[in-house]
């Protein structure tokens, strides 16, 4: 009797055909022949096991070789972008290194610090006021420096101006103007040494004041000294034509003008080598030579004739 094939429960069909006769006849002797053989160990489990390994393997090795790329990388694009332009510059032989300078030390600078161009000037124009003030201290009160090549005499309240000119190189003396005119005196003085000296007054009070100016060759250069009134007053300095004559004749101020003299007289050449036409242009058109009768009008009688010839425009009305 034949057994039962698997899946076949009850047995071949009964109107099976041969053929399936015979593959069950050998389904049944390799049963037989397989009977005496062990069982067959269970290979699942362990190619479950060594399957979840050789996956882990895996992904290692495939994280491992990414990891190793972008190391290799990140190497390359450091080393790259240090070199910079340089590494495709051309190779050369080694050039020398550039000389170093030796440090110099900075020039010294010579133009004068505004100190020191100051200083002088504040001398000077201290001297001048000290010589002004020795002249005419009496007469208008001690002589200080007021402004930009300006002094000022302080007396009782009131203030007069001063103004001392020193022109190197002049020797043109203002003219007294023919005729004299109204509120004009004009006449020549003598200041001791036979200095020869003009005096001009002009002004008074419906003007706001008179004013007083003397000029004489000095040291080879152009004196004028001139005192003017208190305009904020309407008040005359205290200083007639003879009083104006001996203060420009006193020993400290012919000393102070010799020596701003000597101070002028380098900036004068220099300006006049610069523009040779400047003096000429700049010569007031008063310096023309008067004639003789005016000459001799005005040529006081001797050398002790302080007083001079006066020649005062009877409308004037001054009194010196």
């Amino acid at each position: 009797m034949y057994d039962t094939p698997p899946g076949r429960p009850h047995g071949p069909a009964p109107d099976a055909g041969p053929d399936e006769m015979l593959v069950g006849e050998l389904r049944e002797l390799m049963e037989q022949a397989a009977s005496g053989l062990p069982t067959l160990p269970d290979l699942t489990e362990e190619a479950v096991r060594q399957g979840g390994r050789r996956r882990v393997r895996a992904r290692a090795a495939v994280a491992g070789a990414v990891t190793g790329v972008l190391a290799i990388g990140g190497v390359g694009a450091a080393l790259l972008g240090g070199l910079g332009d340089h590494a495709s510059a051309p190779v050369g032989p080694a050039a020398a290194p550039p000389a170093v300078p030796s440090p110099t030390p900075p020039p010294t600078s010579t133009a004068p610090t505004p100190g020191a161009t100051l200083a002088p000037e504040t001398a000077h124009r201290a001297r001048t006021a000290k010589a002004l003030t020795v002249a005419l201290g009496d007469l208008i009160g001690t002589v200080s420096a007021d402004g930009a090549g300006r002094y000022a005499g302080r007396i009782d309240g009131h203030t007069f101006p001063v103004t001392l000119r020193v022109e190197p190189g002049s020797d043109a003396l203002v003219h007294c103007p023919e005729p004299p005119e109204t509120t004009t005196t004009c006449r020549t003085a003598w200041l001791p040494g036979r200095i020869e000296a003009r005096v001009v007054v002009v002004g008074g009070v419906l003007w706001g004041g008179r004013t007083v100016s003397v000029s004489y060759h000095y040291a080879d250069s152009t004196v004028q000294l001139t005192v003017g009134p208190d305009t904020a007053a309407r008040l005359s300095p205290p200083v007639t034509a003879d009083h104006l004559v001996v203060a420009a004749g006193t020993p400290a101020l012919l000393s102070e003008v010799r020596a701003e003299a000597q101070d002028r007289a380098p900036h004068k050449a220099r300006d006049h080598r610069t523009n040779p036409s400047d003096g000429a242009s700049r010569a007031p058109s008063a310096t023309t030579q008067p004639s003789d009768s005016q000459s001799a009008t005005v040529e006081p009688r001797s050398a002790t004739d302080l007083g001079g010839t006066d020649r005062t425009s009877k409308a004037g009305g001054f009194d010196e």
